[in-house]
């Protein structure tokens, strides 16, 4: 019995998991119990033991290393360490030092054990040697392969796909509906007759609203289908996330997409088939945003996508992807909000930005709102008061569905976040005009907004006049750019985590650490590049094809700002669910990490060391400090 649960621990705990059952259970078999009190020291080398070299597994306990006074590390239950010494990593052999915090029992593996399934497994030896990358994909891989299946996040290709009908746009409406028929599909798309490009989608319910409006003899009149036909075309690859399908029709509310592969269209899939795989699962919120009558509902649901962010990260899902969806029902419930309270002779002539993280659709839990609104420059006093009253309805509003006040007041309550057209871009010329850090992060704010309701025009319009003014301003960059550098990222110079104490707990401030200097850093090559993008993924992968970023390191800055935002989301998660903080801060405790988590910590915080330097030699920030 006792190999058994040897053998199921290990089976857990990556790169063993990777073992054949016969190395597991040799290694397994090889393995003995070890007890340490509190503050004894455990020998890893055979130089500090007189012995042999080990491995150990920490079954319970916390186990501490140092290198003088230094902390490098916690190992908890299912860490392990001893493995740098024995693969000759760490450079300080012999002086980096174990001892116990919270009395320990440790499964001791013999060295020459591990070393002889290293020299002859080369997924373990991939595991060690791996890059950053590699081992976060591992991580993701590894939680979603242990995870009950969640269907959104399977393939679009996997669901129901209606059979492709295409029809040139010179045959009637009667071959088309009979085509519809034969196939069993209920849509089919137009086709131009000379290059057969696609000049939109004809569907059954058009077809039917059709008829209802003509006489029988426009069935079989040429020149009916261009007329019928909705475009553009809205696709979906059959390779992307269901979940992505699903956002795109609630975003443009259709009721299919047309499934399109690597050499042309396959099909259609179908929101009544979509929605009989998503039966029971998360992915009906994003209907029930949609059916909500008033703002009660939308308060009801914020619980629900707060229930959907723990199962889907609890389920391996990358914290970008669970963004990308958060983001859309975020703004589908504030789309709904201005459609409540906004008086009817204004929707034409305002635009509701959000902006901050938000803007950048990186929020995943609701914290504090960042928003704004443009109106047009014809409005009259009067129209004004009215926007003026709908800004403190819909600020009370956005506090009751669960988005907190914003602590610096960035908010279309406030008349410096709700102007004119040209008031909005008066005030960029403000900020421009005054350099301090409160306005550069405005503008850093007002850079990453996104429209969600009204005319996109007149933020355009701004986002013209701001990037404007960067080509008037060539140094403006370099000032701009400090921020990105203005707190110390949190590893030594020998690659160890550097903690602040709170109450004897070791904790670190992602969000100052790491995921600030990414975000603004990304912000920076982004607006010198005079990008539209607003997601920080969306400008590392522009900044790679635009060749400014070479694609290893853009990929390892993404998976890197990736991973710290998925510890943050793990912290602020556990911090709602014990209920002691109204609003999660940034903070992550060191103990809480397990052995793996607190190496790519390590590695994460390095990488952005590297793009710090990279920032400061490109924006030649020396010159200005």
């Amino acid at each position: 019995m006792a190999l058994e649960q040897q053998a199921e621990f290990l089976a857990k705990i990556p790169p063993f998991d990777l073992l054949q059952d016969k190395a597991l259970q040799h290694m397994a078999l090889s393995m003995d119990v070890v007890y340490f009190p509190v503050d004894s020291f455990i020998p890893v080398s055979a130089s500090q033991s007189n012995t042999q070299n080990y491995l150990y597994f920490v079954i319970k306990g916390l186990v501490t290393e140092h290198l003088d006074e230094t902390l490098l590390g916690h190992y908890s239950a299912r860490g392990f360490f001893g493995e740098r010494e024995l693969l000759q990593k760490n450079k300080e052999v012999g002086k980096t030092k174990f001892s116990v915090l919270e009395e320990a029992i440790l499964y001791r593996l013999p060295g020459e054990l591990f070393l002889e399934e290293f020299d002859n497994n080369p997924a373990i030896q991939n595991y060690f040697n791996a890059s950053i990358v590699d081992k976060l994909n591992h991580l993701h891989q590894t939680v979603q392969a242990t995870s009950s299946t969640e269907i959104m996040m399977d393939s679009v290709c996997s669901a129901p796909i209606q059979a492709l009908v295409e029809v040139e746009e010179q045959q009637t409406l009667q071959q088309a509906v009979a085509k519809m028929v034969e196939n069993k599909s209920d849509a089919c798309i137009v086709l131009n007759q000379k290059s057969q490009s696609p000049l939109g989608i004809v569907t059954s319910t058009d077809v039917m609203k059709f008829i209802a409006k003509q006489d029988s003899t426009e069935l079989t009149r040429p020149g009916v289908l261009t007329e019928l036909a909705n475009s553009p075309l809205q696709t979906v690859h059959q390779f992307d996330f269901l979940f992505n399908a699903l956002l795109k029709m609630t975003r443009f509310q259709i009721d299919r997409l047309v499934v399109r592969a690597d050499e042309g269209f396959v099909g259609f899939l179908h929101l009544k088939d979509l929605m009989s795989l998503f039966a029971n699962q998360s992915g009906l919120v994003l209907l029930k945003v949609e059916q909500a009558q008033n703002v009660q509902d939308l308060n009801t649901l914020g619980n629900q996508v707060d229930s959907l962010i723990g199962s889907l990260n609890r389920k391996g899902i990358k914290t970008h992807y669970i963004a990308k969806l958060v983001n859309e029902l975020h703004r589908k419930m504030i789309q709904k909000l201005v459609m409540f309270l906004l008086p009817e002779n204004l929707k034409d002539s305002v635009n509701v930005l959000v902006m901050g993280s938000e803007g950048r659709a990186e929020q995943v839990l609701r914290t504090d709102q960042d928003n704004a609104l443009i109106y047009s420059n014809e409005l009259n006093e009067t129209e004004e008061r009215e926007l003026a009253e709908f800004s403190v309805r819909f600020t009370d509003a956005m506090i009751e569905i669960g988005f907190p006040r914003c602590p610096g007041d960035v908010m279309l309550s406030n008349p410096i976040w709700r102007q004119s057209e040209s008031g909005f871009k008066s005030q960029l010329s403000d900020w421009f005009n005054q350099p301090n850090l409160e306005n550069f992060m405005s503008i850093a704010i007002f850079y990453d907004a996104e429209s969600v309701s009204g005319d996109e025009k007149m933020m355009l319009s701004v986002k013209a006049r701001l990037a404007a003014k960067i080509r008037e301003n060539p140094v403006f960059l370099r000032h701009f750019a400090l921020p990105a550098i203005q707190f110390a990222t949190p590893v030594s110079f020998f690659g160890n985590l550097l903690t602040e104490q709170d109450k004897g707990v070791k904790k670190i401030d992602l969000k100052k650490g790491g995921i600030f200097p990414i975000v603004h850093g990304v912000r920076c090559y982004a607006l010198e590049q005079g990008m539209t993008e607003t997601n920080t993924h969306w400008r590392i992968k522009a900044l790679m094809d635009k060749g400014v970023f070479e694609e290893s390191f853009g990929i390892e800055l993404g998976e890197t700002l990736n991973y710290l935002n998925t510890l943050r989301l793990e912290s602020m998660l556990q911090q709602k669910e014990s209920k002691l903080v109204e609003n999660p801060d940034n903070y992550i405790k060191v103990h809480d990490l397990s052995h793996l988590q607190q190496d790519l910590l390590k590695q994460s915080f390095q990488v952005v060391d590297e793009f710090k330097k990279r920032l400061t030699y490109h924006f030649k920030l020396r010159e200005v400090m």
